[in-house]
Protein backbone atom coordinates (compact mmCIF):
# COMPACT_ATOMS: atom_id res chain seq x y z
CA UNK A 1 0.00 0.00 0.00
CA UNK A 2 1.41 3.70 -0.89
CA UNK A 3 2.00 6.22 1.97
CA UNK A 4 -0.86 8.29 0.23
CA UNK A 5 -3.17 5.76 0.57
CA UNK A 6 -1.93 4.18 3.98
CA UNK A 7 -2.14 8.04 5.22
CA UNK A 8 -5.93 8.52 3.43
CA UNK A 9 -7.36 5.50 5.16
CA UNK A 10 -6.33 6.79 8.74
CA UNK A 11 -9.52 7.51 11.26
CA UNK A 12 -8.99 9.34 14.82
CA UNK A 13 -11.49 9.84 17.24
CA UNK A 14 -11.39 13.13 19.16
CA UNK A 15 -13.38 13.32 22.50
CA UNK A 16 -14.01 16.13 24.87
CA UNK A 17 -15.10 14.72 28.19
CA UNK A 18 -16.61 16.72 31.39
CA UNK A 19 -15.68 14.70 34.32
CA UNK A 20 -17.82 15.47 37.99
CA UNK A 21 -15.97 18.10 39.90
CA UNK A 22 -14.48 15.64 42.67
CA UNK A 23 -14.84 12.71 40.95
CA UNK A 24 -12.06 13.01 38.49
CA UNK A 25 -9.65 10.42 39.66
CA UNK A 26 -12.59 7.67 39.48
CA UNK A 27 -13.07 8.92 35.91
CA UNK A 28 -9.33 8.61 35.35
CA UNK A 29 -9.71 4.94 36.21
CA UNK A 30 -12.84 4.21 34.03
CA UNK A 31 -11.21 5.97 30.60
CA UNK A 32 -8.16 3.45 31.22
CA UNK A 33 -10.22 0.85 31.39
CA UNK A 34 -12.08 2.06 28.10
CA UNK A 35 -8.77 2.62 26.37
CA UNK A 36 -7.10 -1.06 27.42
CA UNK A 37 -10.51 -2.48 25.97
CA UNK A 38 -10.12 -0.80 22.58
CA UNK A 39 -6.62 -1.87 22.53
CA UNK A 40 -7.69 -5.35 21.84
CA UNK A 41 -9.27 -4.10 18.78
CA UNK A 42 -7.39 -4.31 15.16
CA UNK A 43 -6.32 -1.56 14.04
CA UNK A 44 -5.59 0.14 17.37
CA UNK A 45 -2.91 2.45 16.72
CA UNK A 46 -2.47 4.49 20.31
CA UNK A 47 -4.84 6.83 22.66
CA UNK A 48 -3.92 9.89 24.57
CA UNK A 49 -5.38 11.71 27.64
CA UNK A 50 -4.82 15.19 28.32
CA UNK A 51 -5.79 16.88 31.68
CA UNK A 52 -7.07 20.26 31.30
CA UNK A 53 -4.54 22.98 30.24
CA UNK A 54 -5.99 25.47 33.12
CA UNK A 55 -7.96 25.86 36.20
CA UNK A 56 -10.69 27.99 34.04
CA UNK A 57 -11.18 24.18 31.66
CA UNK A 58 -12.96 21.63 33.47
CA UNK A 59 -12.95 19.43 30.17
CA UNK A 60 -10.61 16.36 29.31
CA UNK A 61 -9.09 15.26 25.93
CA UNK A 62 -8.82 11.74 24.67
CA UNK A 63 -7.42 11.01 21.11
CA UNK A 64 -7.86 7.60 19.64
CA UNK A 65 -6.56 6.61 16.33
CA UNK A 66 -7.17 3.47 14.22
CA UNK A 67 -5.65 2.67 11.02
CA UNK A 68 -8.88 2.26 8.70
CA UNK A 69 -11.98 4.10 9.02
CA UNK A 70 -13.69 0.50 9.30
CA UNK A 71 -11.75 -0.19 12.05
CA UNK A 72 -12.63 2.81 13.81
CA UNK A 73 -16.45 1.80 13.63
CA UNK A 74 -16.26 -1.29 14.91
CA UNK A 75 -14.45 -0.47 17.78
CA UNK A 76 -16.86 2.47 18.32
CA UNK A 77 -20.20 0.78 17.48
CA UNK A 78 -19.37 -2.50 19.41
CA UNK A 79 -21.23 -3.53 22.99
CA UNK A 80 -17.28 -3.58 24.26
CA UNK A 81 -17.23 0.08 23.75
CA UNK A 82 -20.72 0.81 25.10
CA UNK A 83 -19.89 -0.67 28.13
CA UNK A 84 -16.94 0.67 29.13
CA UNK A 85 -18.66 4.02 28.08
CA UNK A 86 -22.01 3.59 30.77
CA UNK A 87 -18.98 2.78 33.47
CA UNK A 88 -18.26 6.35 32.90
CA UNK A 89 -21.63 7.90 32.99
CA UNK A 90 -21.81 7.98 37.00
CA UNK A 91 -17.99 10.30 37.11
CA UNK A 92 -18.93 12.84 34.11
CA UNK A 93 -20.85 15.59 33.92
CA UNK A 94 -22.58 14.94 30.60
CA UNK A 95 -21.27 12.72 27.83
CA UNK A 96 -18.19 13.54 25.64
CA UNK A 97 -18.33 15.26 22.96
CA UNK A 98 -17.16 13.31 19.61
CA UNK A 99 -15.97 14.28 16.52
CA UNK A 100 -14.32 11.51 14.05
CA UNK A 101 -11.60 12.33 11.36
CA UNK A 102 -10.38 10.83 8.77
CA UNK A 103 -7.52 10.81 5.96
CA UNK A 104 -5.28 13.92 5.55
CA UNK A 105 -7.75 15.61 7.97
CA UNK A 106 -6.20 13.34 10.73
CA UNK A 107 -2.82 15.48 10.59
CA UNK A 108 -4.21 18.91 9.38
CA UNK A 109 -6.66 19.39 12.40
CA UNK A 110 -6.08 23.28 14.00
CA UNK A 111 -6.13 24.19 17.79
CA UNK A 112 -9.76 26.03 16.79
CA UNK A 113 -11.35 22.90 14.79
CA UNK A 114 -10.36 20.03 17.79
CA UNK A 115 -9.55 22.58 20.50
CA UNK A 116 -6.28 20.42 21.64
CA UNK A 117 -4.55 22.95 22.86
CA UNK A 118 -3.19 26.73 21.46
CA UNK A 119 -0.84 26.94 18.81
CA UNK A 120 2.61 26.81 19.89
CA UNK A 121 4.44 29.53 19.16
CA UNK A 122 6.41 30.76 15.62
CA UNK A 123 9.74 30.29 16.90
CA UNK A 124 8.95 26.30 17.93
CA UNK A 125 7.50 26.12 14.48
CA UNK A 126 10.21 27.24 13.12
CA UNK A 127 12.90 25.10 15.00
CA UNK A 128 10.32 22.00 13.83
CA UNK A 129 10.53 23.54 10.33
CA UNK A 130 13.96 23.97 10.16
CA UNK A 131 14.91 20.16 11.56
CA UNK A 132 13.06 18.90 8.63
CA UNK A 133 14.40 20.87 6.25
CA UNK A 134 18.18 20.33 7.32
CA UNK A 135 18.30 16.69 8.50
CA UNK A 136 16.02 15.25 5.79
CA UNK A 137 14.88 17.67 2.72
CA UNK A 138 17.93 18.64 1.96
CA UNK A 139 19.78 15.35 2.09
CA UNK A 140 17.37 13.82 0.31
CA UNK A 141 17.13 16.33 -2.45
CA UNK A 142 20.95 15.89 -2.48
CA UNK A 143 20.74 12.18 -2.85
CA UNK A 144 18.02 12.26 -5.52
CA UNK A 145 19.20 15.02 -7.77
CA UNK A 146 22.31 12.77 -9.93
CA UNK A 147 19.14 10.79 -11.34
CA UNK A 148 17.20 13.37 -12.06
CA UNK A 149 19.89 14.78 -14.82
CA UNK A 150 18.50 13.73 -17.66
CA UNK A 151 15.36 15.47 -17.03
CA UNK A 152 15.00 19.21 -18.44
CA UNK A 153 16.42 21.35 -15.08
CA UNK A 154 12.51 22.99 -14.66
CA UNK A 155 10.93 19.33 -14.88
CA UNK A 156 13.69 18.21 -12.66
CA UNK A 157 13.24 21.30 -9.95
CA UNK A 158 9.18 20.21 -10.17
CA UNK A 159 9.55 16.68 -9.66
CA UNK A 160 12.05 17.17 -6.43
CA UNK A 161 9.87 20.09 -4.97
CA UNK A 162 6.88 17.56 -5.50
CA UNK A 163 8.49 15.00 -3.25
CA UNK A 164 10.27 17.19 -0.66
CA UNK A 165 6.91 18.88 -0.27
CA UNK A 166 4.86 15.21 -0.20
CA UNK A 167 7.68 14.00 2.63
CA UNK A 168 7.33 16.86 4.98
CA UNK A 169 3.25 16.92 4.99
CA UNK A 170 2.72 13.56 5.57
CA UNK A 171 5.53 11.99 6.71
CA UNK A 172 8.52 14.26 8.59
CA UNK A 173 6.20 16.89 10.51
CA UNK A 174 3.31 15.03 11.62
CA UNK A 175 6.50 12.33 12.88
CA UNK A 176 8.45 15.62 14.51
CA UNK A 177 5.28 17.16 15.79
CA UNK A 178 4.12 14.08 17.69
CA UNK A 179 7.63 12.97 18.34
CA UNK A 180 8.43 16.69 20.09
CA UNK A 181 4.67 17.54 21.54
CA UNK A 182 5.66 18.01 24.70
CA UNK A 183 7.96 20.92 24.10
CA UNK A 184 5.27 22.41 21.31
CA UNK A 185 2.50 21.66 23.93
CA UNK A 186 4.03 22.24 27.01
CA UNK A 187 0.78 23.14 29.06
CA UNK A 188 -1.26 20.02 27.87
CA UNK A 189 -0.79 17.79 30.65
CA UNK A 190 -0.65 13.99 29.49
CA UNK A 191 -2.43 11.71 32.16
CA UNK A 192 -2.30 8.63 29.93
CA UNK A 193 -0.53 7.52 26.55
CA UNK A 194 -0.78 3.92 25.43
CA UNK A 195 0.20 2.68 22.18
CA UNK A 196 -0.69 -0.39 20.67
CA UNK A 197 2.16 -2.92 19.48
CA UNK A 198 3.23 -2.87 16.03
Amino acid sequence: MSLENDQALRATIFATAFPTIGKERQWEQAIGDLIRTSMSFAGHQGSIVLKPESDNEKHYRVITRFDTVENMRRWYDSAERQEKVAHLEPFQQQPAEIQHMTGFATWFTTPEIDGFTKPPPKYKMFVVVWIAVFFTVLPLIAALEPMTTSLPPLLASALLAAISVALMTWVILPALTWVLRSWLYPKAKLIQQVQSPS
